[in-house]
């Protein structure tokens, strides 16, 4: 058992909150629904792969291999171009709602009140790692475009596919320079919450204050979990799941795109936690704050925070 002091603004004494270590969480029905779902469509382009490369490797096939790998390079300018726009459409929707945020984030900050738990990002990797890193990938990316001799291939001797992957990782090297430099200048909290609501802003965008009244229910749900921890298989990782009364009215600050990428985001993971999820607050966001912030929020909701999600 893990102890660790945690500051209430409301009484400006200290209070120890008692905190257990996040457990990995087995995969529920719904779950292994969606992981079968994508083995039928890895598992049959895996085959062919491996069926083409023994083939190739002990001969004696070479017209059909030639023929499985000559339909790969058919299809892949168009299905890589298909793939890079879905990436430009996620982009150009993050890019705008950032900008959005960032005009109307001091009036919301005025709004929400004085705060009950204000958790900030780390102030070393915020403040310096990500800056620089990110001023590395600017730098870098300038110079294989700018700079003759950077790289061995002519930017302009590219096909489209190509070509866009590079202006998208372009586009996005300098996003992310303005967005870590701007966090790093203000270092300002990923969590509040007040009286009033919540606003959860880990990644710079939300829909801003979530107030306690539009909560409709909320529960703990392991949600599949991406990145390196899931090496050797897939995992689940604990989250607060929070569903809303009115979620067209709350996410209606968010603009067109990222309304309708949003809303393919919720449906899969309220189809994962048996129908509750319009709002995610992943555990791993808030360390060892976690169970404080749980805490707060079954407080605040009382009897519409559910104990056990459906099976």
């Amino acid at each position: 058992m893990v102890h660790v002091s945690f500051i209430d603004n409301r009484q400006n004494d200290c209070k120890i909150i008692k905190l257990r270590s996040l457990q990995v969480v087995p995969l529920n029905k719904r779950q292994f629904k969606i992981l079968s779902l994508l083995q039928w469509i890895f598992y049959p382009v895996a085959a062919l792969m491996l069926l083409a490369f023994l083939a190739d490797a002990f001969g004696g096939y070479r017209y059909w291999t030639d023929a499985v790998w000559g339909f790969f390079d058919r299809a892949e300018d168009p299905v890589a171009i298909i793939v890079i726009g879905l990436f430009y459409i996620v982009l150009v929707a993050l890019v705008w709602q950032f900008l959005l945020i960032e005009f109307s984030r001091p009036r919301l900050r005025r709004k929400i009140g004085p705060p009950l738990i204000e958790l900030y990002p780390p102030r070393f990797a915020t403040r310096f790692i990500l800056p620089v890193l990110a001023a590395f990938f600017v730098v870098g990316i300038n110079a294989m475009i700018f700079v003759p001799g950077t790289v061995d291939f002519s930017i302009s001797g590219l096909d489209l596919a190509p070509l866009l992957f590079l202006f998208f990782f372009y586009s996005v090297a300098h996003f992310l320079l303005i967005a870590f430099s701007l966090r790093a200048f203000r270092n300002m909290p990923f969590f509040v919450a007040t009286e009033e609501g919540f606003i959860y802003e880990p990644g710079d965008v939300s829909p801003g204050l979530i107030k306690w009244s539009d909560i409709s229910e909320g529960a703990e749900a392991a949600l599949l979990s991406s990145g390196s921890a899931n090496i050797g298989g897939p995992r689940t990782r604990p989250t607060i799941v929070l569903s809303l009364k009115d979620p067209d009215a709350v996410f209606d600050v968010y603009n067109p795109l990222l309304r309708e990428i949003n809303q393919v985001a919720t449906r899969i993971i309220k189809y994962q936690s048996g129908g509750v999820g319009d709002i995610v607050l992943a555990a791993e966001d808030f360390g060892v704050h976690y169970d404080a912030v749980r805490a707060l929020i079954r407080d605040k909701l009382g009897t519409r925070w559910t104990s056990r999600l459906p099976e």
